[in-house]
């Protein structure tokens, strides 16, 4: 008997248009590009090194759109390193504006009517 994964997350997830990534914003620095993206999270693929529970202040930047530049701090919930050295990663949005939250639901919106 094959088990089930259940579906836990509450939101829609859409995938940015190639070259969609973010910065962190204590250095500037490309953090990693971003592979999905909801209201409360995103998937981050990268070279960073990153742990669950790791706290980031990022901004996101979505590829080709206007106003498309959101800022947010976001725990790390889950990594996972390869042996390739690239790590995928699970983050949620633990603090973010009102303003960049509604950036943010804009964004999904646009990328959920394509």
């Amino acid at each position: 008997m094959r088990k089930t994964m259940v579906e836990k997350r509450e939101n829609i997830r859409v995938n940015p248009p190639e070259g969609s990534y973010v910065t962190n914003q204590l250095n500037q620095q490309k953090f990693a590009r971003i592979v999905d993206i909801s209201a409360s999270g995103f998937l981050l693929v990268g070279r960073n090194k990153i742990k669950s529970g790791m706290i980031f202040q990022l901004e996101v930047v979505v590829a080709g759109m206007k106003n498309a530049h959101i800022s947010v701090g976001a725990e790390c919930i889950w990594a996972d390193l390869q042996t390739s050295g690239i790590t995928f990663a699970g983050f949620h949005i633990i603090d973010i504006s009102a303003d960049n939250q509604a950036k943010l639901d804009e964004v999904i919106e646009q990328l959920t009517a394509h």
